[in-house]
């Protein structure tokens, strides 16, 4: 269904095995061709409106957070050859149904396997409805034990250690309890979970009795929900007080969480920390909490029915204990945000950056949780000030800055001068990239801020961003003055990572004013970060000394920075193609076109997939050079033609030293072009996807383009243009 459809939903009760077989499709579709495929989860998304955000980030596509986060992911998606399995989509159905029509719009080539409970009931869906396993026949032709029903449930019997045997006396029972359950795969494994404590009988007839005690539900209500309901409850009311106390405060959880974590909140259910460890593995045993390792460690789960289950309990109780646990949470996350935020500078970096990637989502749930809190104001501003460094070396979506803004508005907020400045910091940090006035107004009320405080280490930081920011508005004369400063108040205090970070923005405002000193400092810079083991900034500043080098004609210290830029960027799992757009060229001008190409496709696949059009920009910009080094004209003016696409999508211009390479080539390619001729392929290329351009930059025939032969194609010899003397701007 999923070859011939482009919308296929799996429907069916909760536990009935719809997600487990929609991996399995998609991993018997995963054949290594296409643009693959890809697992979306969205249990841990509670707002309609997160669901393209979720498909993005799952994808690892960002967008500029002014446009529309549907409008970037569908312009993404549009050239791909590519499944998306979303998974759990029945609490966000009016959302996913909306996202779910859009993508079968507007992306002709993207399939969707979707699991509900319920279909989305949009056009073009085909939808199967999954089946419960197996039942024993009503005869004698076939044994129990041949049913799929039965097989699971003494298999998970046997895993819990109930050494359940058939014969004439238990298969009565175990047929019986099995089609009660309807079959369903999770409704088996909690009532295999109860022989540790119940014999057959005694869990056949509870059984019986608990599923006449939920009947009569909703109308609207699928006869299997209400079964599984009905099962959930049933094992929920076996629990012991404790138990069920943690189980509702498991609830808070967004997807996966650590013994740690669990002691964290259970005591807001007024449970000792020393029993929680033991009333964890008590819920897993009965197959209300999964265990999964996870680096040699632990790490649990709530199925999604459980956690809905628990958070309607827990809401029963009452709002006073809702907020404690929401609280609870927060609190904890924000103490692994604080321990985690001095190890994010230094040779650890690694380490921690992955440890925070696992507690992604419930940092994310606890900021939003004291975002929410009237009284959370200095919580919101302690963790933006310990994720600044997370939220930099990670792709940003803009929600940080979300969070963040409305609060830093809270008159309360600058209850704490300096914590109020150092939240101001990482919002200037957040804005950068993404609205350059907000970001200017947040560096200049942080400068005035530090300098009215008299604290030193938050006026370097503050300078520096402002340096920064200041660079990226176009004002490097303003930005060099105040980096300057910077650097020089960072110098005494001995800290290789301050001064890192301040020679950082410095020397981008440097190299357009004052570029004589920039080796040297570059030098300096990079020494601190090596003593340090800032591999953040390492990449950042060994990325810019390499386009300094490529600007200066110095192509084996270009080539060897920029390698090192990506080498580190590995060690920390930060993605992105300006590396290797920047690498791309350094090998164009060394005489490796077979290379530069290479990294121009790297970059190209790696912005495509994420959706920056930016970055796409200047990948493609770099194979039309090099088509047109090769004397392939018109392959060339169509590749130009995408790539100014691509970067009319962003508004920004051509940055030197690329708008240079791009005058150049464009100057050769007319040259060898009748004027109309020009203006077709261009043109055509203004039209023209990113699907097409990696077959443009290697296919020497397009026989649309080559109308005429005499002046598709030239003698041949490469022209690689020289590097620009005018100013740069480092690739974002």
């Amino acid at each position: 269904m999923v070859e011939s459809s482009r919308l296929v939903t799996l429907t069916g009760a909760g536990g009935s095995g719809k997600t487990r077989l929609g991996l399995q499709v998609a991993a018997e579709l995963l054949d290594g061709t296409g643009d693959g495929v890809w697992l979306v989860e969205l249990a841990a998304v509670t707002d309609s409106g997160d669901v393209p955000s979720a498909i993005s980030a799952a994808l690892g596509m960002a967008g500029p957070p002014s446009r529309p986060v549907l409008e970037t992911l569908l312009d993404a998606l549009v050239p791909q050859d590519i499944l998306i399995v979303l998974d759990n989509c029945e609490h966000l159905i009016s959302a996913c149904a909306k996202v779910a029509d859009a993508i079968a719009r507007r992306c002709p080539r993207v399939h969707l396997l979707v699991t509900s409970r319920e279909p989305l009931g949009i056009g073009g869906e085909a939808i199967y409805r999954v089946p419960p396993l197996s039942l024993p026949g009503r005869g004698d032709a076939d044994p129990p034990g041949s049913s799929d029903a039965v097989a699971l449930f003494v298999d998970r019997a046997k895993a819990q250690g109930a050494g359940l045997s058939l014969d004439e006396e238990t298969i009565p029972l175990v047929v019986s309890i099995c089609r009660r359950l309807d079959g369903l795969p999770l409704a088996i494994e909690l009532a295999a979970a109860r022989l540790r404590s119940l014999s057959l009988a005694g869990l056949h007839d509870r059984l019986d009795q608990r599923f006449r005690l939920l009947t009569g539900g909703s109308r609207t209500a699928l006869a299997r929900q209400q079964t599984l309901r009905a099962t959930v409850d049933w094992s929920y009311s076996l629990l012991n007080g404790p138990e069920q106390s943690l189980l509702r405060c498991l609830s808070v959880f967004a997807e996966t969480f650590d013994l740690d974590a669990a002691e964290a909140v259970g005591g807001e259910g007024h449970i000792e920390v020393f029993d929680v460890a033991d009333l964890l593995g008590s819920l897993v045993d009965k197959s209300l909490v999964v265990a999964e390792p996870a680096g040699g460690a632990l790490r649990y789960r709530l199925l999604e029915t459980i956690r809905q289950f628990a958070a309607e309990r827990i809401a029963e109780v009452g709002d006073a204990d809702v907020a404690a646990v929401a609280t609870a949470h927060s609190r904890y996350f924000l103490a692994v945000a604080e321990t985690a935020a001095p190890h994010l500078t230094g040779p650890q970096q690694a380490e921690w950056l992955a440890r925070l990637d696992t507690d992604h989502a419930n940092l994310r749930r606890a900021t939003e949780h004291a975002a929410g809190d009237p009284g959370g104001t200095a919580q919101v501003l302690r963790f933006g000030a310990a994720l600044s460094r997370y939220w930099m070396a990670r792709s940003r979506d803009g929600k940080a800055l979300a969070l963040l803004m409305p609060v830093l508005a809270r008159p309360e907020a600058q209850q704490d001068p300096e914590l109020f400045g150092t939240a101001l910091v990482a919002a200037a940090v957040e804005a950068c990239l993404a609205d350059i006035a907000t970001a200017r107004q947040l560096g200049d009320q942080a400068v005035r801020l530090a300098r009215r405080l008299d604290a030193p280490r938050l006026l370097i930081a503050s300078l520096a961003i402002l340096c920064t920011i200041c660079f990226f508005a176009g004002e490097p004369a303003e930005g060099l003055r105040l980096g300057w400063e910077a650097v020089e108040r960072a110098r005494p205090l001995g800290d290789d990572v301050v001064l890192g970070e301040s020679l950082s923005g410095y020397l981008m405002c440097c190299d357009i004013i004052d570029p004589a000193q920039v080796e040297t400092l570059y030098a300096e810079a990079i020494a601190c970060t090596r003593r340090s083991g800032d591999h953040l900034f390492a990449g950042i500043l060994h990325n810019n000394a390499g386009v300094h080098a490529l600007r200066v004609g110095d192509l084996p210290a270009a080539r060897a920075y920029l390698e090192e830029a990506a080498r580190v960027g590995q060690l920390i799992g930060k993605r992105g193609g300006h590396v290797s757009i920047n690498l791309g060229w350094v090998l164009r001008q060394d005489g490796a076109p077979d290379g530069a190409r290479s990294s121009f496709e790297t970059a190209l696949r790696v912005s495509r997939r994420q959706g920056e059009h930016y970055n796409m920009a200047y990948a493609t910009l770099g194979l039309a050079c090099l088509v047109a080094d090769d004397g392939e004209w018109s392959r060339a003016g169509l590749l130009h033609g995408v790539a100014q696409a691509f970067l009319d999508r962003t508004g920004e211009p051509w940055q030197e030293p690329e708008a240079h390479y791009r005058r150049d080539s464009l100057e050769h390619v007319r040259a060898h072009l009748r004027p109309e001729q020009f203006e077709e392929v261009y043109a055509r290329g203004l039209t023209l996807s990113a699907d097409s351009v990696l077959h443009l930059s290697r296919s020497s025939i397009y026989p649309a383009a080559a109308a005429d032969p005499e002046c598709s194609r030239g003698d041949g010899r490469s022209r690689r243009s020289t590097v620009s003397s005018s100013s740069y701007g480092p690739i974002r």
